[in-house]
């Protein structure tokens, strides 16, 4: 959480930023800022996933959280189950088995997340309550938590890989400081749903 709160402080600040390039008539340099946060912020989310990810399943494997399917299943290579052997009581060959399984994997699209609830037995639906809860809402909690994290996903990944192009027509998408302050707010309400949901176990 320190972590997601130092980088969700170093986007807001760019805010400013985009605010003066703004004013002094550099729009599209500002617009390009807050394409950057949404960059930033999505990093932030798959950063927090990361770290969740390894703290989670060393509770697992230290027997403090309940053991789930996934968890049992993890395929360990044979030259990591000779250094674990070797390690006795050690955990640090779990972490490096962690860190390397899991550092090319991207932890922002509504999958992703959901497989690593599955993984950390984390209750998708007391989330995504604590995250989206609005007394009369139309849209369910789950449905908005899944939208929220693929919009993100989508976004950050037109943006970084097609500098924010349609690939029909190479039009640059509209942006708004309204849309990235409302990416950045969502993402806010569902890292904290998480943090109280695994303070919880």
């Amino acid at each position: 959480m320190k972590h997601f709160a130092e980088t969700i402080d170093a986007v807001n600040a760019q805010f400013h930023v985009a605010d003066g390039l703004m004013e002094s008539g550099k729009v599209t340099e500002g617009e390009n800022i807050w394409r950057g946060q949404i960059v930033f912020l999505a990093s932030a989310l798959d950063f927090y996933m990361h770290e969740l990810t390894k703290y989670g399943l060393c509770e697992i494997y230290d027997e403090n959280w309940e053991r789930t399917e996934k968890y049992e299943n993890l395929q360990v290579n044979m030259k990591m189950i000779e250094v674990a052997l070797k390690a006795g009581e050690d955990i640090d060959w779990f972490l490096e088995y962690v860190n390397s399984h899991y550092r090319a994997i991207t932890m922002v699209s509504y999958e992703s997340v959901t497989d690593q609830f599955r993984l950390l037995g984390i209750n998708l639906s007391n989330v995504a309550e604590r995250a989206f809860y609005q007394r009369g809402g139309t849209e369910k909690t789950k449905d908005k938590f899944k939208r929220r994290l693929n919009e993100l996903f989508t976004r950050r990944n037109i943006i970084a890989h097609q500098t924010d192009r349609a690939h029909t027509d190479a039009r640059v998408k509209d942006i708004t400081k309204e849309i990235v302050q409302s990416f950045i707010d969502d993402v806010e309400k569902i890292v904290n749903a998480i943090d109280t949901e695994v303070r919880n176990k």
